[in-house]
């Protein structure tokens, strides 16, 4: 995955590509104010929206907000697939693989290249290709790109893993990402500004685009500006997921719907886990269950994936029930 340098070379390629088409790439809506002061330390709500993928429950919500799009047009991006998969199963899959916000891609999708508001297939094909140049070096004025990232998917997938990782820096034990950029701690934008996220997935946007740019695409003020239009025409007022037993977590306030949840931070993401003994069980939830696993001498809850997935980076492992007996639970990969 790219580190800082890489991330600024990809955006040198998107908007090298995005001014050669001669116009604009962007409609007026996307510049549009849509009635709320703009904080640069805020950029999302809060780390909990940035990893919610209830914002569109299913594959088809994605695909009915291609169809009609906030711009009052069907997207080319609803009859576009690539390598098989078509855009909106591939942001659904993204989504729940590296628990994600589907809004991330469709907001990435148009602040990169214009792509949801377009309505026919865009000149010159890297801007679907390679929207979020993934896989792509750039060589003098043109851009040479990895013909084993190229597609919608593929590069939707990528930029997931990329996110995902830099979240669970953010979250981790440092709080920072590889780039310094941390919840509550002042770093400078290329373009010279003084940001102080506020929670960890603003930090996380800021180590993937470190511009602000206000009022210009690009940036940061872009991103927001954007998912508010696209949060907004879908009634998205912010994160509505209740966190469970093994979801990831930058702090305990993301795991307090859980009894007596913590935000376990030496494991990858994040992990929001529970206390638990033979007399004191684990928190119940219809949908998915979790074991009292015995640690070190302690029993915690972890999520239960003989009923369960593993989320990405975690494992199905055998492990050993408070009170005796074996069972299976996810573990970190490594």
């Amino acid at each position: 995955m790219r580190g800082l340098p890489g991330l600024l070379l990809a955006s040198t390629f998107v908007l090298g590509v995005a001014c050669s088409t001669g116009s604009s790439v962007w409609p007026d809506l996307d510049y549009a104010d849509e009635g709320m002061p703009f904080d640069p330390g805020l950029i999302i709500d809060s780390t909990e929206s940035l990893t919610d993928p209830s914002s569109f429950p299913q594959a088809t919500d994605i695909q009915a907000f291609l169809k009609q799009t906030p711009y009052g047009t069907e997207s080319f991006l609803a009859t576009y697939s690539s390598n098989g998969v078509s855009a909106a199963t591939a942001i659904a899959n993204a989504a729940i693989t590296y628990q994600l916000n589907p809004l991330l891609f469709l907001v990435r999708a148009e602040m990169d290249q214009g792509l949801v508001a377009a309505t026919s297939y865009p000149s010159p094909a890297s801007r679907v290709e390679f929207v979020f140049g993934c896989g792509c070096a750039e060589t003098g004025v043109t851009a040479s790109c990895d013909p084993l990232l190229a597609g919608f998917d593929r590069q939707v997938d990528c930029l997931a893993r990329e996110i995902r990782s830099s979240l669970d820096s953010a979250c981790g034990v440092t709080h920072l990402t590889s780039g310094g950029w941390g919840s509550g701690k002042t770093s400078t934008t290329i373009d010279g500004v003084d940001v102080t996220p506020e929670n960890e997935g603003t930090a996380v946007l800021y180590q993937y685009t470190p511009l602000v740019l206000e009022r210009r695409a690009g940036g940061n003020w872009f991103f927001w500006n954007v998912y508010q239009l696209y949060a907004n025409s879908i009634g998205y007022p912010g994160s509505f997921m209740q966190a469970w037993i093994g979801d990831a977590c930058c702090g305990d306030t993301a795991c307090a719907a859980i009894q007596g949840g913590t935000c376990a931070v030496n494991v990858p993401g994040g992990m929001c886990t529970a206390t638990c003994s033979a007399s004191q069980p684990c928190p119940m939830d219809p949908d998915r269950h979790a074991v009292c696993t015995s640690l070190s001498g302690q029993g915690f809850c972890l999520l239960d994936c003989s009923a369960s997935p593993c989320r990405a980076g975690y494992l199905c492992q055998p492990v050993a029930l408070v009170g005796g007996g074996q069972g299976s639970a996810c573990l970190p990969a490594n």
